[in-house]
C-alpha cells in the first residue's frame, strides 16, 4: 500500500510538472524569462538515505538526499542531480524516485554543490527459484559464462551456436561465431576479451566484448576441445580429446601442447597460475604444480566414472563431478593432497560445477530432466533444488551467491536471482 501511495504521489507530481510545462509553453511569446535557481552555498557534505537497498524489477523506491553547509547544518531547497551508474538496472527521477528496471546492481548518486553521496542497490527478478529464459535457439547448449556484473553473459553450444545477453538474460540474441563445430566452453578474461573452444580444434577469440569472434590459427589443434579456463589475462589452458592439454602464458599469442594421457579430458581448474587439476573419462585425474608444463597422474584411481566438471576453490580444496553421481573432493594430508569419493546418487549424470566462494557451490546435470544441487558449507552437504528444466543441464555459472544460470539441451536456459531458493 505504501508503495502504491508513493506511486500515486509521483504520478500527481508528474502531472503537475507536465501542466506547468504546458503553461510555460503557452506563454512562450512573452518576453519574460524563467529565473535561474539560486546558487548553492558552500557545502560540507551530502547525505543519501537509505545507503543500501534490495528491490525487485518494477519496484519504486524514494531516496532522500540532504545537503549540509560548512557548519554541518541541514539545508532546504537544494536541487540535487540524480544519476544511476547502470541505468538498465535502476533509473532515477529528479525527485529521487528510483525505478528498478532490470536485474543487477548499481549505485544511485545524489550530487549538489560539488558534493555527493551514493547508495548501493541490488535488483532481483520477480520469480523465486529457478525459472526459464528464452534463449532463441533450439540447439543444445554446453557452456555458459557471465561477467561479475551479472548482466553480460554468453552461452555456447551445438553447430557453432553462440547466444549473448546484456541484461542478465532478459533477452538472449544469437551471435555469429563463424564456426559450424559444436562449441563446448566459453570464458572471458576481461570485459573485452573472451575465448570459446569446441570440436575439431576450434578456438575462437573476441576482443570486443563478444560482439564478433575470430578463429585462432596459431593453436594447431584438431582434437575436440572440451574446456577452456584462464587464471588471469595471460595464463590459460584448454583440454580435450586424446588427453591434449594446450596452454598459453602470453594471452594466446603463443600456445604449447602436450598429451599427458591418451584419455579424453573434459574439464580443467586452476587456483592460480601454477596449481591445477584436469579430469576426464575413466576417472582420470591429472595434477600440475608448474602451470601445466608437466602433469602427474593421481593413483590409485578414485573412480572409474567419467569426470565432467572440476572446480578448484584454493590450492588445497577442489571438487569434481561426473557420471552416475560421481562427487569427488580433495583433503589436505600431512605432506600432500588426497582425493575421496562420494555420490549424488547413481541416477544422476552430473556435468558441470561452479563455486562462488569457499562455501557456496552449485552442480548441474541430468536425471531424466535437469538437476541442480547447492552447497552452502563448502561441499559437506549438497541439497537438490527444483531446476524447472525438462532438459538435461550441461553448464552452470554464478555471478555471485544469488544470481546464476544453467544451460542445457534444446536451448534450455534457467536462471535464479535468489540462489535457487523457492
Amino acid at each position: 500500500m505504501k508503495t502504491a501511495r508513493l506511486f500515486r504521489a509521483a504520478a500527481r507530481g508528474a502531472f503537475a510538472t507536465g501542466l506547468a510545462a504546458l503553461l510555460a509553453a503557452a506563454a512562450g511569446c512573452s518576453s519574460s524569462t524563467t529565473a535561474p535557481p539560486p546558487p548553492v552555498p558552500p557545502l560540507s557534505r551530502v547525505d543519501l538515505q537509505p545507503v543500501t537497498d534490495s528491490l525487485h524489477v518494477g519496484d519504486v523506491r524514494y531516496f532522500v538526499a540532504t545537503a549540509y553547509d560548512t557548519n554541518d547544518v541541514a539545508l532546504s531547497g537544494i536541487q540535487f542531480a540524480w544519476t544511476s551508474t547502470v541505468p538498465g538496472v535502476v533509473s532515477v527521477a529528479s525527485t529521487g524516485a528510483a525505478t528498478a528496471t532490470g536485474e543487477g546492481a548499481t549505485l544511485v548518486i545524489a550530487s549538489a554543490g560539488g558534493k555527493s553521496d551514493t547508495a548501493y542497490v541490488y535488483v532481483a527478478g520477480t520469480n523465486a527459484g529457478w525459472y526459464g529464459q528464452t534463449s532463441n535457439t533450439a540447439r543444445n547448449l554446453y557452456g555458459v559464462y557471465f561477467r561479475p556484473d551479472g548482466r553480460n553473459g554468453w552461452a555456447v553450444g551445438a553447430q557453432g551456436t553462440v547466444v549473448a545477453t546484456s541484461n542478465a538474460g532478459g533477452n538472449w540474441a544469437t551471435v555469429t561465431s563463424g564456426s559450424t563445430s559444436d562449441l563446448n566452453s566459453v570464458w572471458f578474461t576481461s570485459s573485452s576479451t573472451g575465448w570459446i573452444v569446441g570440436d575439431a580444434g576450434v578456438v575462437l577469440k573476441s576482443v570486443n566484448g563478444g560482439a564478433t569472434w575470430s578463429r585462432m590459427l596459431n593453436v594447431f589443434a584438431s582434437e575436440h576441445l572440451m574446456c577452456v579456463r584462464f587464471a588471469d589475462e595471460n595464463h590459460g589452458w584448454i583440454v580435450g580429446s586424446g588427453g591434449v592439454v594446450i596452454r598459453t602464458a602470453d594471452g594466446g599469442a603463443s600456445w604449447t601442447r602436450i598429451h599427458p594421457t591418451g584419455v579424453t579430458l573434459n574439464s580443467v581448474a586452476f587456483s592460480d597460475t601454477t596449481n591445477g587439476w584436469a579430469v576426464g573419462n575413466s576417472g582420470i585425474i591429472l595434477g600440475t604444480h608448474d602451470g601445466g608444463r608437466a602433469w602427474y597422474l593421481v593413483q590409485p584411481s578414485v573412480t572409474g566414472q567419467a569426470l565432467k566438471g572440476a572446480w578448484r576453490t584454493s590450492n588445497e580444496v577442489a571438487w569434481v563431478v561426473g557420471s552416475t553421481g560421481a562427487k569427488l573432493r580433495t583433503a589436505a594430508t600431512a605432506d600432500s593432497l588426497s582425493w575421496s569419493a562420494g555420490t549424488f546418487g547413481a541416477s544422476f549424470d552430473m556435468r558441470a560445477l561452479v563455486f562462488v566462494d569457499a562455501n557456496t557451490g552449485y552442480a548441474a546435470g541430468a536425471n531424466g530432466g535437469g538437476v541442480v544441487f547447492q552447497t552452502l558449507d563448502g561441499g559437506n552437504v549438497w541439497t537438490q533444488q527444483p531446476a524447472n528444466s525438462g532438459q538435461g543441464l550441461n553448464g552452470v555459472w554464478f555471478a555471485d551467491v544469488l544470481r546464476g544460470w544453467a544451460v542445457g539441451d534444446l536451448g534450455r536456459i534457467v536462471h535464479t536471482s535468489n540462489g535457487g531458493n523457492q
